[in-house]
């Protein structure tokens, strides 16, 4: 070996490496002249770190991502670089550089980006592609602080959706109508789905709710077919998002809650100067106590909810758990409402996400009070606490409760709570999934199956010193009932969609197939031996050995299976149609009628899109809509159009007395769903760079085929009515939304949300040929006894919510009531015949405009929200008015009941109390219905809390109006006996709440 070569060789290649080495440091010194490391962390408006956000210098493709803790770490180019911050949902950001070494970021919302994305039947669409009346409120524009559920969100948010909750149990939720009332016997509420599948506005935790979509018209519920004639509510809840750090969010609220107003009953200190006026001896006098008898019954009513989510996900897989607890008191003792509720969403990523599975669940046990047999709360007890003697005492000598046994339909209030126990338990379980196989790009297959759980128990009892509210004496009483209700659902969906060009569509079809199933049991006995047995030993009640226990037992089922289609195309992102078709069959139809078709066809026009708008600034968007579809009624019992037995005389065979079977309904092979058709025009704009946007929208909805009972003559018929097609109503109205956001700075935003809707009603026919109602008229509602009268007349050619009755104009100087009859002549109250020749119509009970306004203010770390909510155009009946207005009532009384008449004198004390217009009001309100302060905290120096928020919150906290009665938002439980402000209903309430966001 040549060792001096070799020598030689290694000294030129390490002059090789320290020249090469030396050309590297030269450069990596320029290099660094040029090149500058910024680092940084980004957070979205609520103060929570951004993973996944793309920085890059601008001009380059130089870029990097910010990590699961939103920092982010790169090495610029250039020395006047600039970094574009870009995330989906969040306005793109530009920063010079310069001297800077650090950069954080807060994002501004996207929000025309955020509601690019709209829920519809079996998918979702582009917000440009919508061609139907489509309204969706996101999580960040919910309603605040103290909600029962996902109705309280909304509210005064959706055009259109009327809400009224009119009640102020714990236990009852909110009555909901869409675009007025569309049916006489069938539903009259939306469906409710929620991630696709039907449910309840209860199920769910307000908390764990991500946005809700409400397809208004018929062109976007046509889907949905014999389900979807009232809207539809989709209710999509929280799931967790690729790629992000796990995430744990906290929030809680504590409520007090009272009476929002009281009525003016009579008290103690009333009673010794009006009976010295002679007044008040049907009462039975002063007594000698003071008892404020609903101050005895009722307290400040406290509500704890606290609500937990944790949510995350890897490349492959996510994740979002929920759990939400609320314990809540009601105003009156004995009322409440004790919710558990857990719901979890898991999903899976396989093959370059060709595959993807889902499981959600939802879970949820409710434990309320029961006041009265089967019902959380008895309204007799409230009415007992207004009409009591206010001079008598609440307890004997002996501590039991003070009664009139000689009296009827006069109880001791606190008694019959203290002397009663109860519980109302239900338990709800749906467990959903779903496999999306996604084959090639654009071509989506889903399988859906899903199963639901529902099982209700309740107790009740009352002790042997219970005096019942006719004065019977049943020596103790308890009952028990259970109930158990199973859904089975199957969905399959196809879906292609493709781009070519300037040309857009999609094909979907679809299978649907629904099995439900209830069944219950009841069962009661009364006349113990004892109170120790409460409601847990029947048997032992001597009532049984009577033959005068009672028990009932009940089972049914029903299957809807569908097949749809839905075509979608666009073209330049101007125009878009849109046509959908299902074919549906119920096993609640007759044999002639057992399946229906559904179509549907909408298209858009987005003219701020054309050529000769593109270059206006101030248009960002103008689009022009209209639809067509036809929507379904299905009846809702089942086997309607079948014969049905019950157990109805006695008849004496072989000398003993055997109970026969009779008919309970008359067969009726030609029972099919009731036929909603729709067309609905639209407009949707946004001007000065979305800082104005909306829509308009009107429509006309005409339902036919409208089920009714028809009285049918026996013989040939069994039964004396038959449930039958016939009839016809008319809905058309016009909605409004309009969303400003008046300041836009810094520190300080202003937005404002205004909702507006009208809509009228009209009964087109109520008979055929076949199946006729004499003088197509048709009367419902009522007082109950003393007064014992209907209030209001449905009539061809009129709308629903018509009060009828008498006019009453004056009062007569002996005082008795002056009426005016129909043809304008007037006559003392003691020769008015109460028939439909003395009678007339005097008001309606259904609003005819809604109105909600909901403003909010951003300052720093301060915000302020206010919601309104009216309603107006209508009238209400005050039964309490007509009840306890009067001097001849045996009870307590209203103070107005002194008030003068007419301006004239008092009603005289022989003038039985009637229903007559005096008692009807102008129900006008305008609420205040929720305000809300918020405060976010600054976090920067806690590494394990991204951000806190404070606030506190009250609710129904002032009413405009001049309704004399308690509140004007009442309850609309009785559909077309609409207006009637029941004199026994749970009050309203005022809550004031204090609560804790805290995110993790």
């Amino acid at each position: 070996m040549d060792f001096k070569k070799l020598l030689k060789n290694l000294e030129s290649n390490f002059i090789k490496k320290r020249l090469l080495f030396s050309v590297f440091v030269i450069l990596g010194i320029s290099a660094s002249f040029a090149q500058q490391k910024i680092t940084g962390t980004i957070k979205d408006p609520n103060g929570m770190l951004v993973p996944g956000v793309s920085v890059s210098e601008k001009g380059t493709t130089n870029g990097v991502i910010s990590n699961f803790d939103g920092k982010y770490e790169i090495n610029t180019k250039n020395s006047n670089a600039t970094l574009v911050f870009s995330y989906i949902g969040y306005v793109t950001q530009e920063i010079a550089v310069g001297n800077k070494k650090e950069i954080n970021l807060t994002f501004e919302e996207n929000l025309q980006q955020l509601s690019e994305v709209v829920v519809i039947g079996y998918g979702t669409q582009k917000r440009g592609e919508v061609t139907s009346a489509i309204a969706t409120v996101k999580a960040e524009d919910f309603n605040p602080g103290f909600v029962r559920d996902a109705a309280d969100l909304i509210k005064g948010k959706v055009a259109g959706l009327s809400i009224s909750n009119g009640s102020g149990d714990p236990s009852s939720g909110a009555n909901i109508s869409l675009r007025g009332v569309s049916s006489l016997k069938g539903g009259t509420a939306p469906l409710v789905l929620i991630n696709g599948v039907p449910g309840s506005l209860n199920s769910v935790s307000p908390d764990d709710i991500e946005s809700v979509d409400v397809l208004k018209d018929a062109s976007a519920a046509a889907i949905y077919g014999t389900r979807g004639a009232n809207g539809v509510i989709i209710i999509t809840t929280k799931s967790g998002k690729r790629n992000t750090v796990s995430q744990l969010k906290y929030s809680h609220y504590s409520s007090m809650s009272s009476f929002g107003e009281k009525a003016n009953f009579l008290t103690a200190n009333d009673y010794p100067a009006l009976i010295a006026q002679g007044e008040l001896s049907k009462t039975g006098g002063d007594l000698g106590y003071k008892t404020d008898w609903l101050d005895e019954i009722s307290r400040t009513a406290i509500t704890q909810n606290h609500n937990i989510n944790f949510s995350g996900g890897s490349e492959n897989s996510t994740y979002s758990v929920n759990v939400n607890y609320i314990d809540q008191e009601g105003v009156f003792k004995g009322s409440q409402n004790e919710e558990f509720r857990v719901s979890a969403d898991v999903n899976h990523y396989l093959f370059d996400d060709k595959l993807k599975f889902n499981v959600n669940i939802i879970n949820g046990i409710q434990n309320t009070g029961a006041l009265g047999d089967g019902n959380a709360f008895n309204p007799l007890i409230y009415r007992q606490a207004l009409i009591r003697n206010p001079t008598d005492r609440i307890r004997n000598d002996d501590s039991t409760f003070t009664q009139n046994k000689n009296k009827l339909q006069y109880v001791n209030p606190l008694g019959m709570i203290k002397l009663t126990d109860g519980i109302l338990q239900k338990q709800w379980l749906r467990i959903t999934g779903n496999v999306t196989l996604t084959p090639i790009d654009g071509w989506e297959n889903n399988l859906m199956v899903s199963t639901e759980r529902n099982s209700d128990i309740s107790g009740y009892s009352e002790k042997r010193a219970y005096l019942g509210y006719n004065g019977e004496e049943r020596n103790g009483f308890a009952s028990r009932g259970t109930g158990l209700s199973k859904t089975k659902i199957l969905e399959f969906t196809s879906k292609y969609s493709k781009e070519i060009d300037k040309h857009s569509f999609s094909v979907l079809g679809g299978y649907s197939h629904q099995y439900y199933v209830e069944e219950s049991f009841w069962a009661n006995n009364f006349d113990f031996p004892t109170d120790a047995f409460s409601y847990n030993n029947l048997s032992e009640g001597r009532a049984l050995q009577d033959g005068k226990a009672r028990m009932d037992s009940n089972k049914n089922d029903n299957t809807l299976i569908g097949f749809f289609g839905r075509l979608s195309y666009g073209f330049d992102s101007r125009f878009n149609v849109l046509a959908s078709f299902r074919r549906e069959g119920s096993s609640k139809f007759g044999n002639n009628y057992k399946w229906g078709d559904f179509p549907s066809v909408s298209a858009g026009w987005t003219i701020s899109n054309e050529s000769f708008l593109k270059d206006v600034d101030f248009v960002n968007t103008l689009k022009l809509r209209a639809g067509y579809g036809e929507t379904g009624v299905i009846p809702n019992d089942p086997y309607r159009s079948l014969t049905l037995l019950q157990y109805g005389g006695n008849f004496l065979v072989d000398g003993v007395w055997v109970k026969g079977l009779e008919a309970a309904s008359n067969p009726n092979p030609d029972l099919r769903w009731e036929v909603s058709k729709e067309v609905n025009l639209g407009i949707d704009f946004a001007f000065a760079k979305n800082r104005i946007s909306g829509s308009i929208d009107v429509y006309k909805k005409k339902t036919e085929d409208m089920l009714w009972d028809y009285t049918v003559p026996t013989p040939p018929n069994l039964y004396r009515t038959t449930l039958a097609n016939v009839g016809q109503m008319e809905n058309k109205g016009i909605e409004v939304l309009l969303n400003v956001t008046p300041v836009k700075s810094d520190d300080f935003t202003w937005e404002a949300n205004m909702t507006y809707s009208h809509n009228e009603n009209k009964l087109v026919s109520l008979s055929n040929d076949l199946y006729e109602i004499e003088d197509n008229v048709i009367y419902t509602g009522g007082l109950s006894e003393p007064i014992s009268t209907g209030t209001h007349k449905l009539e061809v050619g009129q709308s629903i919510g018509n009060f009828w009755g008498l006019e009453s104009v004056d009062l007569t100087d002996d005082g008795f009531w002056l009426i005016e009859l129909p043809d304008g002549s007037q006559v003392p109250f003691s020769t008015a015949v109460e028939n439909d020749e003395s009678r007339q119509y005097l008001g309606n009970g259904v609003p005819k405009h809604l109105l909600g306004i909901t403003n909010s203010f951003k300052y720093k770390d301060f915000d302020l929200s206010f919601v309104l909510n009216g309603a107006f155009g209508f009238q209400i009946l005050n039964a309490q008015r007509a009840f306890y207005e009067n001097p001849n009532v045996e009870y307590n009384m209203l103070k107005s009941a002194f008030d003068p008449v007419y301006g004239k004198g008092r009603l005289n004390e022989n003038l039985p109390q009637k229903f007559v217009s005096y008692y009807l009001e102008n129900g006008d309100y305008l609420k205040l219905e929720n305000i809300t302060l918020g405060y976010n905290l600054n976090c920067d120096r806690w590494s394990f809390i991204d951000s806190v928020r404070l606030y506190t919150t009250a609710t129904n906290l002032l009413t405009i109006t001049g309704y004399s009665g308690i509140d004007p938002e009442i309850r609309r439980d009785d559909v077309l006996a609409q207006g009637n402000d029941d004199r026994d209903k749970y009050p309203t309430v005022r809550t004031f709440t204090l609560g804790l966001n805290v995110n993790f």
